[in-house]
């Protein structure tokens, strides 16, 4: 008799223990988790300058949301309009060819360059108009502008003065990127590759000479190894990343394009939505302020109702939420290929919404069951478990979706399924891993008493 006791008041004992070491475990992954989402936060929302030099510089961080790259419609423009000439041995019935021909490559040049949101179309007779979205910043724009404001003709010559060139664009294969190791090092290098049947006189003209590559009547650079296989392979210590050699090698692919461009007018455009004017300059900035008050009172009025309705619960689940935004920011930013339009701005309400609806099932189920008197860490647990097939086929779903939509050719619908297709991605990981984790964690300060969740035994759920 004197056993069971003992062995009673070690099992009491051993439970107590547990519960104050899960309890214990549940505050540090509480703090630890508050920490890492206010950083995320202050990451997505916060621009900053380090107070400290860094080999001698002040760097300064730009936050996700500027980061994420704005469609037309949204953000500012670059309008660029091209007279396009043929030269004199192309007749006319080819003209238009070459015009589509040249709209399809400097459309490629500036995707190149990690812009998507681009249209170029043919304008009047003999023009082209270039118009780019999601530019961020003013050394972006002169960049592009310097880039693509005024291509000129690629030519070969063994002059220094470019005269009497032996090799023109149309010689030219392609132009590829690319590194290699040597000595230790890394390198990285544009590749210029001539037609096979413009190898042998590459060969023979670059001999033993000094090969001075112009873009119009502008030296591009020179080359004194020969072209013996065929190509050119140019490496500049200024080349610190392949996205060095890619700007390079997007130069000399303006020189490559079907008909030469001349700049005729180049400007911005200012967003279809939110445009403010003062000083009789239009400005932006409205729309991006419009578009993350319109998202963020939305978000807001979630979170409030998730609280008012599930008091506890519902904070546990807000903090989840969270974790979602600042996840998918920092996804949809992080991405090249990712920017958003208005489409793309309404694809994060539908995925946000399309987040909440599951942690909503959860709590409810959890309801249903507390209300039929199960006690509430076994309601909790068997709801999360109950959702799982709904969660993944919700998010399959999501995914499937924004993969279609990525393919397609149209821009408001490719913006769409990138944002789509990113956040299902975090959707997965918030509803299934994270909220799991955060239930656990919360039934570790209060397994059973419902009312704090506005759970209620014997009452009919709504």
């Amino acid at each position: 008799m004197l056993n069971w006791k003992i062995i009673s008041i070690l099992a009491v004992i051993k439970g107590v223990l547990d519960y104050i070491m899960t309890k214990r475990r549940s505050i540090n992954l509480f703090i630890v988790f508050s920490v890492i989402l206010v950083i995320l936060l202050v990451a997505c929302f916060v621009n900053f300058t380090l107070p400290f030099p860094i080999n001698g510089k002040y760097y300064s961080y730009s936050n996700f949301v500027s980061n994420i790259k704005l469609g037309e419609d949204l953000g500012n423009s670059l309008r660029v309009v091209y007279k396009a000439t043929a030269s004199e041995d192309e007749n006319a019935t080819n003209y238009e060819n070459l015009r589509k021909s040249t709209i399809k490559s400097l459309k490629s040049i500036v995707q190149a360059e990690g812009y998507q949101d681009v249209s170029a179309v043919e304008y009047g007779t003999d023009s082209i108009c270039l118009t780019i979205g999601g530019i961020l910043t003013e050394k972006e724009e002169d960049s592009l502008t310097n880039l693509i404001g005024s291509p000129k003709a690629i030519s070969f010559s063994t002059n220094s003065d470019g005269s009497s060139p032996f090799l023109k664009g149309e010689s030219v294969k392609q132009v590829t990127t690319g590194q290699q190791t040597y000595e230790g090092e890394l390198y990285f290098y544009v590749n210029i590759e001539f037609k096979d049947e413009y190898k042998n006189i590459a060969r023979e003209n670059a001999n033993g000479k000094t090969v001075y590559i112009y873009l119009g009547e502008q030296k591009f650079t020179e080359w004194t190894n020969g072209i013996d296989d065929g190509y050119i392979q140019l490496y500049s210590s200024t080349f610190e990343s392949i996205n060095d050699a890619n700007t390079c090698a997007n130069q000399i692919r303006t020189g490559l394009l079907p008909l030469e461009l001349q700049c005729t007018d180049i400007g911005n455009i200012t967003p279809t939505y939110g445009v403010i004017t003062r000083n009789n300059q239009n400005f932006s900035m409205l729309s991006n302020v419009l578009l993350i008050i319109v998202f963020a009172l939305f978000v807001i009025g979630i979170l409030v109702y998730l609280i008012v309705k599930y008091k506890q619960m519902g904070w546990v689940m807000s903090f989840n939420l969270l974790f979602y935004i600042v996840l998918s920011l920092f996804l949809i930013q992080a991405i090249p290929l990712a920017h958003v339009n208005f489409a793309g701005a309404f694809g994060m309400m539908l995925a946000f919404t399309l987040t909440v609806l599951p942690l909503v099932s959860i709590l409810e189920t959890a309801k249903k069951y507390y209300n039929e008197d199960v006690k509430l860490h076994v309601a909790l647990k068997v709801a999360v478990k109950d959702n799982t097939i709904q969660i993944s086929l919700t998010t399959a779903l999501m995914f499937i979706a924004g993969a279609i939509c990525v393919f397609m050719p149209s821009l408001s619908v490719k913006s769409f399924g990138w944002v789509m297709l990113l956040t299902s991605m975090v959707t997965f990981l918030t509803t299934l891993a994270m909220s799991r984790l955060f239930v656990n964690m919360y039934l570790a300060f209060n397994n059973s008493d419902g009312k704090k969740c506005n759970f209620h035994k014997g009452e009919k759920n709504a």
